[in-house]
């Protein structure tokens, strides 16, 4: 490696950046399923290409919860926090032990976004205005044991794994950049939705 610093990603990006789409264990085939947000004439749907489920979402309560437990989401609850999709409340594709703790990523944008955080040496949050947000970065929000120095080489080989899971069938995960001129997060090649 040379003399510069591998940055990590600079934009102020939130968990909600990433809950456009997510990779989820089919409940009928434990294949990959999408579960993605309501769209113009559709509420939140499930689809399964493996089997053909497909499960469309009812809202029970207003408002979100956030919370790390799956386990204790309500049912028809929008909750985010954990290793499970904010509606159905499936587990997620992406996850996997890792140190004793679950590493877990919503979808392939996500998971590129870890990897380039985890790989950076120079971690320094940039300047913001008092307009962006400061503590609901994702970055900020990352816990303890992902951000260790110590424990680069061990989740390097989890995302690595998560990836794996990605490519199968020859697609490549794609790659986090900077921020677009709008400072939505962008993507490099890939993001071909994975089957098994």
């Amino acid at each position: 490696m040379s003399g510069t610093a591998k940055k990590a990603p600079r934009q102020p990006v939130t968990l909600l950046d990433f809950v456009d789409e997510f990779l989820v264990v089919c409940p009928r085939c434990a294949l990959c399923a999408v579960v993605r947000p309501s769209s113009g004439e559709h509420p939140p749907r499930l689809t399964c290409t493996g089997c053909g489920l497909v499960r469309e979402w009812e809202s029970r309560r207003k408002g979100i919860l956030t919370s790390a437990d799956p386990s204790r989401w309500p049912v028809g609850q929008y909750a985010v926090g954990g290793a499970a999709d904010a509606y159905f409340h499936e587990p997620l594709w992406l996850a996997t032990p890792c140190l004793g703790e679950t590493l877990w990523a919503t979808n392939a944008r996500h998971l590129a976004f870890l990897r380039q955080y985890v790989e950076a040496t120079d971690r320094r949050a940039p300047e913001r205005a008092d307009t962006e947000p400061r503590n609901s970065t994702l970055a900020s929000r990352l816990p303890r044991w992902l951000k260790l120095a110590k424990n680069r080489a061990a989740v390097l080989a989890a995302i690595a794994t998560l990836e794996a899971k990605l490519g199968a069938g020859g697609r490549s995960p794609p790659r986090y950049e900077n921020p677009r001129s709008d400072g939505g997060p962008s993507l490099s090649s890939g993001g071909a939705r994975p089957r098994s």
